[in-house]
C-alpha cells in the first residue's frame, strides 16, 4: 500500500507558500498590470521547468491526444486562473480573496461526482461542509470582508478563479499517457504563458522595482515552478477532492501572515473558523482511514 504521508506535508507546505502568493500579487500589482505579472511569473517558469525536463527527461514525448488537455490545463489552469486571481487581488485585499478560493473544494466534491461519479462518502461531505461553515465563520469575522458583496469586483473575479480552478481539475485528473509530474507541469505553464502573451501588446512596458523582481522571481519559482510540480503530483497520489481540501488552510494561513508581516488583529471568531477548517481538512484527508465508508452507507444514489 503506497504511503500518502509524504503527500498530505507536501499539500501542507505547498498551501503555506501558496498562502503568501497573495501577499506578493498585492505587492506586484502595485506596479505592474495583472495579466502582465502573470505573464512574467510563468514565462519566466516555464523557462525554467523545459531545461529541467530536456536536460533530465529528454526522451519524455507527449501523446498526440494529450496535447489538447495539456494546453486546455494551460488555459483554465494557469492563464485565466491568475487573471481572474491577479485582478481580484488587485481590487480587494488579500486575505478576502484567499478565503473566497478557499471554497474550490465545496465545487471540486460535487464536480467530481457528477463528472467522474466519485463516490460520495459521510467523511468527504462531513469535511467540506465543516470547511465551508469554517470560511463563513471567518468571512463574517472581518467586517471589510463581503462574500459575493454587490459590486465587489474583486468579490466576483475570485469566484472566476474558482470555477476556472476545479475546471482545470477535471481537466488534469486523467491522461492517456503515463508522464512525470515535471512533463504535465511543464507544457501546461508553457501553454499558459503562450495564453498570456498578448498582454505584451496591451500594458505599459517598464522596469519595474527591486522589490517587484524579488516578489516575481518568488512567484516564479518557489509559487509556479515548484507549487505546481508539487501540486500535480499530490494530485495524482491524492485525488482532487483531497487535494483541493487543503486550499481551505490557505486563509487560515494568511490571516496569520498578515498579522505578522501587517499586523492585523486576529479575533477570536477567525480562530475559531479556523479551527472548523482544520477538523474539516483533516476529516476529508482521514477518510479512508477513519473508515467512513464502513461505518456510513456511501452516497451512492446523490
Amino acid at each position: 500500500m503506497k504511503n500518502k504521508v509524504a503527500p498530505h506535508i507536501m499539500a501542507i507546505i505547498l498551501m503555506f507558500i501558496w498562502s503568501l502568493s497573495y501577499l506578493s500579487i498585492k505587492v506586484v500589482s502595485e506596479e505592474v498590470s495583472p495579466v502582465l505579472s502573470a505573464f512574467y511569473r510563468f514565462v519566466l517558469a516555464a523557462i525554467i521547468l523545459f531545461i529541467i525536463l530536456k536536460v533530465k527527461f529528454p526522451e519524455e514525448k507527449v501523446l498526440k491526444r494529450d496535447k489538447s488537455k495539456f494546453a486546455l490545463g494551460g488555459l483554465f489552469g494557469v492563464a485565466i486562473y491568475f487573471i481572474f486571481e491577479n485582478y481580484a487581488v488587485a481590487f480587494t485585499s488579500a486575505s478576502n480573496v484567499a478565503i473566497l478560493i478557499a471554497s474550490i473544494p465545496v465545487f471540486t466534491i460535487f464536480s467530481q461526482k457528477i463528472i467522474f461519479k466519485e463516490k460520495l462518502t459521510y467523511g468527504k461531505i462531513s469535511g467540506a461542509t465543516l470547511s465551508l461553515v469554517g470560511i463563513i465563520i471567518i468571512i463574517a469575522s472581518k467586517e471589510r470582508v463581503s462574500f459575493l458583496s454587490k459590486g465587489n469586483i474583486g468579490d466576483l473575479m475570485a469566484l472566476g478563479a474558482v470555477f476556472s480552478w476545479v475546471i482545470y481539475n477535471m481537466v488534469c485528473s486523467s491522461f492517456k499517457g503515463n508522464y512525470k509530474v515535471i512533463t504535465i507541469t511543464t507544457y501546461e505553464i508553457m501553454w499558459g504563458s503562450l495564453f498570456l502573451s498578448p498582454s505584451l501588446l496591451f500594458s505599459n512596458l517598464q522596469i519595474p522595482s527591486a522589490k517587484v523582481i524579488l516578489n516575481l522571481i518568488f512567484l516564479s519559482i518557489f509559487c509556479s515552478c515548484v507549487g505546481y510540480v508539487v501540486y500535480v503530483h499530490c494530485l495524482k497520489e491524492l485525488g482532487a477532492t483531497i487535494i483541493t481540501t487543503y486550499i481551505n488552510l490557505q486563509p487560515i494561513m494568511s490571516l496569520i501572515a498578515a498579522a505578522v508581516i501587517l499586523n492585523e488583529t486576529i479575533t477570536i471568531w477567525q480562530v475559531l473558523g479556523c479551527v472548523v477548517i482544520i477538523v474539516g481538512v483533516t476529516l476529508v484527508s482521514l477518510d479512508g482511514r477513519l473508515n467512513f465508508r464502513k461505518r456510513k452507507k456511501v452516497y451512492e444514489n446523490l
